[in-house]
């Protein structure tokens, strides 16, 4: 923040052949007596507020600056200039989380509850959806310098991100159909529970059919990535 207001009365004073650092510590430097266009005002609080939200400090830091800086004037004929920070990950990544979102999530995992009671911890249908969703949520918190995540939900298991750069995708429960586990036998369950084959061709053997799991168990399945 210092270097900040340092640069903007460095700049502000050049033509009197004077530096910030011959008035900062001056009782009688009136701040008020200068001034920038208010498009370029805006441009530099909102810059260093953001850079420290990731620390905590938005609201402190922002009232100190303004504090701190020259007065602005509008001048409609300036454009927002875009200011980048230099150096440095932010300390924090930011992830909102929608209190609906956050149902949601608490559904997921109480999913993975009901798989592991119902298959155990051993089981593919419980190894494969833990890790699924493992790698979504390391993927949520996983992201690059900068971006705004915000999390929403999407129908019963599923998520939706978007984030500040324009981009959006779907964190997205799939079922695992249910199919017959004997051998030869290529049936599936359709949608009202009646088997059927996988595909036109596909071979279904006449026997009663022995599902990979139940109809009135927890549904298996993995989290995607749907864009």
């Amino acid at each position: 923040m210092e270097a900040v207001v340092a640069a903007v009365f460095d700049a502000l004073l050049t033509d009197q052949g004077r530096t910030y650092r011959d008035h900062q510590d001056d009782p009688l430097f009136d701040r008020s007596l200068y001034a920038i266009p208010v498009s370029q005002w805006t441009a530099i609080v909102t810059t260093v507020t953001d850079r420290a939200y990731t620390w905590g400090a938005a609201t402190s830091t922002g009232m100190n600056l303004a504090a701190l800086l020259p007065s602005s004037y509008d001048d409609p004929a300036v454009p927002t200039p875009l200011l980048r920070p230099i150096g440095g990950n932010p300390h924090l990544v930011r992830l909102d989380i929608s209190r609906e979102a956050t149902a949601a999530v608490a559904s997921c995992q109480q999913h993975l509850i009901e798989l592991a009671d119902a298959y155990g911890t051993d089981s593919d249908h419980y190894r494969d959806a833990a890790a699924s969703w493992s790698l979504q949520l390391t993927a949520l918190i996983s992201a690059p310098p900068g971006v705004h995540r915000v999390l929403l939900p999407d129908g019963p298991l599923s998520l939706y991100v978007s984030t500040d750069d324009a981009g959006h995708y779907g964190i997205v429960f799939e079922p695992l159909a249910r199919h017959c586990t004997v051998a030869g036998c290529h049936a599936v369950t359709a949608a009202d529970g009646q088997w059927q084959p996988s595909c036109p061709d596909a071979v279904v053997i006449d026997h009663e059919h022995q599902p990979s799991h139940p109809a009135d168990g927890p549904q298996p399945g993995r989290w995607t990535t749907r864009s």
